[in-house]
């Protein structure tokens, strides 16, 4: 093995006493490079890859404290080992040889068995540094190399990050990530269906309910925003290490919007975009289950276009679809956020409402109103008829939609443009 050695003294006897303890040692080949002044030294700094150096305190010019300082500003040079060498004893002088950077110091006149060892130390220590570095890097560069944003947090700050949370929030550094983002858990979006801090009791770690959930078999998915400020949905998996926690956010945006729009034409009609058939029968389904604890009053309405067939001969289907889409923006601008409004086939449609059947009446009479004096693109007018009725204790959807389709007929077969009602 062969060892770079520089030693830095401005008085020629020390550094030959010094070369010559090292040169005796039989295990290692020490090459010793030495210089009269800092200068000297730093000039062999630039040119040769020391692995240690042997500073003099007192030198003129340039003292032992500002040299180290120079080298340990140094990126090339920072990582050196420097152990001091100084007659000085003193406790002022001790301290300043940590201060400036320096790893050891040794007292003259040093003994040689005591110099031998402590190079060997540190040059040893220096070994298990560099191998912890490249084992480092090497862990560095494996979470880079994931397309999953990836970081170590100790519940409350940022420890590490790989590149792909770089790139997401468009930052150079951890430390540009740490100054935006004390914790990531900040960028958490807070919306229903996803994981964010509203949700935590406020004596928990974040993490801590993320692990519980985990451990409990739910799913942990948050959104979160990129520098562009569009919106991302991640699949989060995490696991403590120690003191630390590493998660791993994975991306499944594609796959989420995918699962939401199935989700949404499962629900929605895709021409009028209000509920479906299948959506109206489970909301109300749900509706009428929560009839046994909470008693509450609520009307279920038929409601259909008079002559509908006449408009799609007349004009086509085209022009049939855009009165549907209108006569639903109608009805949606004179119904609340809460009442469900659904189409169950064609020109037929219902709409279930928190109000009594006598209240019911007059806010269904004036919504017929407002649609007969609304004026439609191309055939001008249309008129509904109704069929109203109201929830009664062991109702069934099949029932209500019984009545509710009895008062319809009533509303049509006397005249239509109606609202007639079935008890």
């Amino acid at each position: 093995m062969s060892v770079n050695i520089l030693c830095i003294d401005d008085i020629e006897i020390n550094i030959f006493t010094i070369k010559n303890v090292l040169q005796s040692d039989k295990d290692v080949k020490y090459n010793i490079f030495t210089a009269l002044s800092a200068y000297e030294g730093l000039d062999i700094l630039i040119k040769y890859k020391i692995d240690l150096i042997l500073l003099d305190v007192m030198m003129p010019e340039i003292d032992g404290f500002t040299a180290a300082k120079m080298i340990k500003s140094n990126k090339r040079t920072r990582d050196i080992p420097i152990i001091f060498v100084t007659a000085k004893k003193d406790d002022v002088t001790i301290e300043k040889c940590y201060e400036v950077g320096g790893r050891d110091y040794i007292t003259k006149p040093f003994n040689t068995t005591e110099l031998l060892k402590r190079v060997e130390l540190h040059l040893r220590l220096k070994d298990k540094e560099k191998l912890l570095k490249n084992e480092k890097e090497y862990v560095q560069n494996i979470l880079d190399l994931q397309d999953s944003l990836i970081f170590v947090t100790d519940g409350t700050q940022v420890i590490k990050v790989n590149k792909a949370i770089l790139n997401f929030f468009n930052k150079k550094s951890l430390f540009e990530i740490q100054k935006e983002y004390s914790c990531i858990c900040d960028s958490f979006e807070i919306e229903d269906g996803y994981f964010h801090l509203d949700i935590i009791d406020h004596n928990e770690l974040w993490v801590d309910k993320i692990l519980k959930d985990l451990s409990d078999k739910k799913d942990v998915i948050v959104k979160i925003k990129n520098y562009l400020d569009e919106s991302y949905v991640f699949t989060v998996k995490a696991t403590k290490f120690h003191e630390y926690y590493i998660l791993t956010f994975t991306d499944i945006t594609a796959i989420s919007k995918q699962s939401k729009e199935f989700e949404y034409g499962a629900n929605y009609d895709a021409l009028t975009q209000i509920y479906n058939r299948k959506a109206f029968e489970r909301l109300l389904n749900e509706k009428i289950d929560k009839q046994r604890y909470i008693k509450s009053k609520f009307i279920f309405i038929m409601l259909d276009i008079d002559f509908f067939k006449k408009v799609n001969d007349t004009y086509g289907h085209q022009i049939g679809d855009e009165v549907l889409k209108q006569l639903v923006n109608v009805v949606n601008s004179h119904i609340r956020d809460d009442d469900i409004f659904a189409r169950i086939g064609g020109e037929e449609f219902v709409l279930i409402l928190d109000i009594n059947i006598e209240n019911g009446f007059k806010v269904i009479n004036h919504l017929r109103e407002f649609i007969e004096n609304e004026e439609f693109d191309t055939v001008k007018n249309i008129t509904c008829s109704f069929g109203i009725t109201e929830y009664k204790k062991d109702d069934s959807i099949e029932s209500m939609m019984k009545r509710a389709d009895k008062a319809l007929y009533d509303a049509k077969d006397s005249g239509r443009n109606k609202v007639c009602q079935e008890l």
